[in-house]
């Protein structure tokens, strides 16, 4: 059984619980330590996307390709949902749950659907979640995206290009970050700034440095993090330069593009 061993870790612990299933032994770290999931930097749209939050089979075939898989994807009707999962196993998708949406892997179909539902290890919560089809249909979305894994020929990854456009993404982050904080804004801007612009360097980002044993530069980003949460539980009547040192967050996130770096050969 493969358990959640980082933050958020759900669908990679499913990805390492499918590839058992092929005679592949691996777990959700080292998925995300091959495919250099903690150096990934990438924006979509206006948001700033780290880490942890590359998923799916664009990201998962980093790590499947090389071994001869790759993730294939289908994207079904909430009407058609249960008639597809009866006939299949070892298929992944996301359902709802009351701590969000949770990435869960389809083991059989008695009747009922029987998933296999990643865990931290010590976690009360269940293994194994057994769903009526009123249930599966009242825990998916309107449209949901499944993904099963598939036998290819194996196929070399270039990450360099990955990593060089990480390290500009991450340049560009920083330089949204500190213009946004030397400007007033309205409570609503400032919600939409945490996920938009701040996520990737004071969340997802510390868990990415957690991950790769970076604990120094890890802890130096949550003091800034520290300050950002305090600033935003209190009225933000100042701008948010006023209250953390945009100097310091220059200077790790740029340490943390110089480890980008190093993995560039």
């Amino acid at each position: 059984m493969k358990y959640m061993h980082f933050r958020a870790s759900c669908s990679f612990a499913a990805l390492a619980e499918i590839m058992e299933s092929y005679g592949v032994d691996a777990e959700d770290y080292s998925i995300a330590m091959e495919m250099k999931l903690p150096w990934l930097f990438t924006k979509e749209d206006d948001t700033y996307v780290c880490g942890i939050n590359h998923q799916g089979a664009k990201w998962f075939d980093l790590w499947l390709m090389p071994r001869g898989f790759r993730m294939e994807e289908t994207a079904i009707d909430k009407s058609d949902i249960c008639d597809y999962l009866k006939s299949r196993k070892n298929i992944m998708l996301g359902i709802k749950t009351e701590y969000g949406k949770h990435a869960v892997v389809l083991k059989s179909h008695d009747g009922e659907y029987h998933f296999f539902n990643p865990i931290h290890e010590g976690s009360d919560q269940p293994v194994e979640l057994i769903i009526s089809e009123r249930g599966l249909l009242d825990s998916v979305d309107d449209t949901i995206m499944v993904g099963g894994v598939v036998r290819t020929n194996p196929e070399t990854v270039d990450m360099k290009p990955l990593l060089m456009n990480s390290i500009g993404i991450l340049n560009d982050c920083i330089g949204d970050v500190e213009v946004f904080a030397k400007e007033e804004h309205s409570t609503q801007e400032y919600a939409l700034a945490m996920e938009r612009l701040f996520r990737p360097l004071l969340l997802d980002g510390i868990t990415m440095l957690e991950l790769t044993g970076e604990e120094s530069l890890a802890g130096e980003f949550r003091n800034v993090q520290k300050d950002f949460l305090s600033f935003m539980r209190g009225p933000k009547t100042c701008k948010l330069m006023d209250y953390l040192s945009l100097e310091r967050l220059h200077a790790i996130t740029m340490d943390y593009a110089n480890l980008i770096e190093k993995q560039i050969v």
